[in-house]
């Protein structure tokens, strides 16, 4: 196990990855650990699955322990124990753009991105605590509220409410667009020295400055996936992105780390303006961003002519960046009831971030006069 993680940080995102999974598994509401959900043999067969992939306990041999066991302790103690064996966390995308893809990153990888990342917060500000507002099984979550105050020797709060602690001279707030949107309309007051930092999609250059107008001293964004891990940061939404020292550039649409002469292709087109900042120009798969999650028209619109009652649909973003959402434009098969009353149901166990919010009804998609697709 690297020296940076703890045995508390073990049972941190176990916890973070059970609550999510089981979650999704029951349709419910995450678990309110205070009090440990009863899990019955199916769930735990699928819980000890997503933790033998998460942490990469099959490198060990170990993996039939986690149905040995039965209390979260348990199981971080087996996980911690097993970590100095394995080769890192395997972090899956969020199946808003397709399948759901597996992508592992190795410890020195890991720990490589933390450095980069305090070295480039350290150019702005001194960080005394790192609160970090966000769940801790996703790569931006462990990154900045794990392996960067472990390897930096930073205190850490967790925030698992929906209000955030009191905050303090030399705090780094790590949370997505969505809550830094909340944050920016509640127009608090920011303490001196506060930094910011946020993540998974390109934060609203007006959201941007509304906090720094309340006071928040600095406002990092970074660019990056859960393919890539963090690649590259800026300070101010109208400057370039900066590649993080871990990274160099390759081409125009790859780059490599220091210490791995594989290309990585970015999901961006970019454009360079020297070796290590460049501008981004919208996505290669047509990918939007809803409410700081990416998002597939493409795999919603497929969802929905999955149902019986759809014959056709097409979808599309409205709405500016800071309240982005989806809308359809929809052929029944038979009426517009049945198709409506099939939707309402189907969409209501969706992300809602792939929720359409606005549908309208009709005998054929809109085209133009070219008989290409038209908005609506």
């Amino acid at each position: 196990m690297p020296q940076w993680l703890s045995e508390a940080d073990c049972k941190a995102v176990l916890q973070s990855l059970l609550s999510a999974e089981l979650a999704a598994y029951r349709g419910t509401p995450a678990p309110d650990w205070q009090t440990p959900p009863a899990i019955d043999s199916l769930e735990r067969l699928h819980l000890a699955a997503c933790v033998n992939e998460f942490f990469c306990l099959h490198e060990t041999g170990v993996e039939d322990r986690l149905l040995m066991t039965q209390h979260v302790d348990d199981w971080a103690s087996l996980v911690a124990n097993a970590a100095s064996d394995t080769s890192g966390l395997t972090f899956r995308t969020s199946g808003s753009t397709g399948a759901p893809t597996a992508h592992l990153h190795r410890w020195e990888t890991l720990e490589a991105e933390a450095h980069a990342l305090a070295q480039r917060l350290a150019s702005r500000e001194t960080v005394n605590r790192v609160i970090r507002w966000l769940p801790l099984h996703h790569l931006y979550g462990f990154m900045f509220g794990v392996a960067l105050p472990g390897v930096a020797g930073m205190p850490r709060i967790s925030v698992d409410a929906a209000a955030l602690p009191p905050l303090l001279p030399g705090d780094l707030l790590v949370t997505v667009p969505p809550r830094w949107d909340y944050l920016a309309i509640s127009c608090r007051a920011w303490p001196d020295r506060v930094v910011g930092v946020s993540s998974t999609a390109p934060l609203a250059a007006e959201t941007s400055q509304a906090l720094r107008e309340s006071g928040l001293s600095e406002l990092l964004d970074i660019y990056g996936s859960t393919e890539t891990g963090g690649v590259a940061t800026r300070w101010h939404p109208d400057a370039a992105y900066q590649l993080l020292a871990h990274w160099q550039r390759l081409d125009a649409n790859h780059i490599q780390r220091l210490d791995d002469r594989t290309a990585t292709p970015l999901l961006d087109h970019t454009h360079w303006l020297d070796d290590d900042t460049f501008t981004l120009q919208g996505r290669h798969d047509g990918i939007v961003t809803i409410g700081g999650v990416n998002v597939s028209p493409g795999h919603v619109a497929a969802r929905l002519r999955g149902l019986e009652s759809v014959a056709d649909c097409a979808i599309r973003a409205t709405g500016p960046a800071a309240k982005r959402r989806l809308k359809a434009f929809v052929v029944p098969v038979e009426s517009e009831e049945h198709a409506a009353s099939e939707i309402a149901q189907a969409i209501n166990q969706w992300p809602a971030a792939e929720r359409p919010v606005a549908i309208t009804y009709g005998d054929a998609l809109p085209i133009n006069a070219m008989g290409k697709p038209r908005d609506w």
